[in-house]
């Protein structure tokens, strides 16, 4: 799969973000990450939740960055198809991880909620918290 399959399949398009856009998904990853983390004790259910939304927010920054955006029709999963396109390798794991977490969190809000473990919930805090750490230096281009 490249970046052109995914743009002739109608996944995703070609996309002019300004820097605030880009800012502004990555304010909400931010603000998702930190309210994940405040809720590990509380609710292990809404932290994987929220913290699910931090990486896929970081990675529509990212996408936004290098020139995309995912269509309506399933942008979750498509978002994650661009990035294991696009990533780095070291993250190419990290993007596998992080779609297996949007199937699961599927389930926990809609079917089965109690299913997250609190060893779930902190190994995604800590790889969302990496994550995110990575997408600022690449969107800083440091």
């Amino acid at each position: 799969m490249s970046v052109e399959e995914l743009i002739k399949e109608g996944s995703i398009y070609p996309f002019e973000a300004t820097h605030g856009e880009i800012e502004r998904a990555m304010e909400i990853a931010r603000r998702d990450l930190s309210l994940a983390e405040r809720l590990v004790a509380e609710n292990m259910d809404w932290c994987f939740s929220i913290a699910y939304n931090a990486v896929f927010q970081a990675c529509r920054a990212y996408m936004f960055h290098l020139g995309y955006r995912p269509a309506s029709s399933e942008a979750h999963k498509t978002t994650f198809r661009f990035m294991q396109i696009v990533i780095e390798e070291p993250f190419k794991k990290s993007i596998s991880y992080f779609d297996q977490v949007r199937k699961k969190r599927h389930r926990t809000l809609y079917d089965e909620p109690g299913v997250i473990s609190e060893r779930e919930a902190k190994e995604l805090l800590r790889r969302a918290r990496e994550f995110l750490e990575y997408t600022e230096s690449e969107l800083s281009g440091k």
